[in-house]
């Protein structure tokens, strides 16, 4: 779609842009997008277990999922789950946040990130977190882009453990054998 503009010379319009609550239906869009946005973020998750978690998530109260769809299909998706603690009472994560790469520029990234926000504030959220890998924050300087929604560093330590154990260790575990 063209338009010209003051000066008569025409322009290629933005595409028209959907941003709407993600359905099961936008699974294999999604899985293709997660799999493009964790290789580049450096995440090594598996296409089965993506698949697997997209489709719990989609069906999670708790959680909420945005795509941004133009007449090229599904090109970008943001993700929130809420949490529940002492410290913050009920808390929001913004979970993912990705735009293929020949859509970036154009938005899609702010009014993701919008939704998710909003969806966070009706849910009652008093505090919104989110992880920025060390990939993405080399090669796409993200902190900036977060600080233009009101996010700061809070100086804490993220830390992961990658399955859970059947029981954690105790000082006081003997050995039963004879």
């Amino acid at each position: 779609m063209t338009r010209p503009d003051q000066h008569g010379t025409t322009k290629a319009s933005p595409p028209e842009t959907n941003i709407r609550v993600a359905t099961l239906s936008d699974l294999d869009a999604l899985g293709s997008l997660f799999v493009a946005f964790f290789a580049e973020d450096g995440i090594s998750t598996e296409q089965g277990a993506i698949r697997v978690n997209l489709d719990r998530m989609l069906r999670d109260d708790r959680a909420c999922f945005y795509v941004a769809e133009t007449e090229a299909g599904i090109v970008g998706m943001s993700s929130g789950s809420l949490t529940f603690g002492v410290e913050f009472g009920c808390a929001a994560e913004v979970e993912d946040l990705y735009v293929a790469p020949r859509f970036r520029g154009r938005g899609f990234a702010r009014m993701l990130m919008n939704r998710v926000l909003q969806w966070a504030g009706e849910q009652g959220a008093s505090e919104i977190i989110l992880v920025i890998t060390a990939e993405a924050e080399r090669t796409q300087g993200l902190t900036r882009f977060y600080e233009g929604f009101g996010f700061s560093n809070s100086q804490r330590i993220t830390m992961y453990q990658s399955a859970l154990r059947s029981a954690p260790p105790t000082s006081t575990s003997q050995s039963t054998r004879r």
